[in-house]
Formats: C-alpha cells, structure tokens, sequence
C-alpha cells in the first residue's frame, strides 16, 4: 500500500511538473506602448510625416522565436520579429502624429541581428537592423543600428525566464528610440 502511495505521488508530482513547464515554454513578445520619450525627440526635432515600408527579417535564423532555457517567446499574431519591429516604428510614429500612409519618405527595415541568452548568473541580448528612408523611390539613407543589454540572471528558472524576456522586449523599444533620435536620421528625413 505504501509502495502505491509512493508512486502515485510521484506521478502526481511528475504531471504538476510538466504542467508548470508548459505555461512557461511559449510566450508571445508583449505588445509595446509608445514611449514619452520617442514622442518627445519625433516633437523636439520636427520629424517629418513618414509612411512605413516593409520590415522582413535577414534570414530564416532570426525568424520568429527566442528561447532561454526551456521557453520560447514569439513573435505576436503569427509575425516574425522584423515585423514586429515595424510595427513598434508604427506605434512611434502614430503617437508623435508622423504616420502618413502618404508620404513620399518611407522608412523600411531589415532585422540583421536578434538574440537573447543566459547563464545561471548574467543575461544579454541584443538587437540590430538595417534601416533605409526612402524618398520618393530613391534613398536618402541607409544605415545599421544595434541596441543591446546585459542582465541579472536568477537561478530559479521562472524569475529568470520573465526577466530576459522582459529585456529582451524592451530592446524593441530602444531600437526605434536609437533611430528616430540619430541626428543622421532625422537630416535624411528633413531633406
């Protein structure tokens, strides 16, 4: 009896495990909100009225997902993360007012870079993208950023896991910051 006891515990034991692993495996990137400060460098600098272009990734490699440990975070609503990428652009740029489906400057992007780890004790990730403004069909710039950050890393998987995907989102965020607020940026967008 106490054999069988013993084993069902175990079994129970192994079931709550898995079921713990599997709410944490896979994860959507969380949508951004727009940043005060983007609003306010779009405002200070007089960025013009863009329209946005395609954002697609370099390769299959930096595709749609990041994993640390045992999880995986993915891109939102079936996008990779160059689209994503566009879509934090167009969440800037509607905030500041300086989306215009109309425009004849457009901004596109190609994600060259995308990746997040840790150790046990310290994470980092990092993120880069080719970004080209285009006028009129010709273009005006086109240039490489790269944003990144190191971490923290607990022991414990689950505090871990949140905060290197909490970072890894937030590179999103200042990426776009970076390039809406280059100085070669914003003189390819005013000419």
């Amino acid at each position: 009896m106490a054999g069988e006891q013993i084993l069902w515990a175990g079994r129970l034991i192994l079931v709550v495990a898995v079921c713990m692993m599997e709410s944490a495996c896979t994860a959507p990137i969380n949508e951004l909100p727009p940043s005060l400060e983007t609003l306010r460098i779009l405002r200070d600098q007089d960025v013009p009225p863009m329209a946005l272009g395609t954002f697609v990734p370099a390769s299959k490699a930096i595709g749609r997902s990041i994993a640390i440990r045992l999880s995986v975070m993915h891109a939102p609503k079936g996008r990779n993360f160059a689209e994503f990428l566009g879509a934090t652009f167009e969440t800037e740029l509607k905030a500041a007012g300086r989306l215009d489906p109309a425009s004849p400057l457009r901004l596109e992007g190609v994600l060259t870079e995308s990746h997040a780890g840790e150790d046990f004790k310290k994470g980092g990730g990092a993120l880069g993208a080719r970004i080209s403004l285009i006028r009129n069909g010709r273009p005006v710039l086109a240039k490489d950023y790269r944003v990144d950050a190191k971490w923290h890393s607990d022991f414990i998987g689950a505090l871990a896991i949140d905060e290197a995907f909490f970072q890894y989102n937030a590179l999103y965020a200042q990426l776009v910051r970076k390039v809406l607020s280059d100085p070669e940026f914003i003189s390819a967008a005013k000419r």
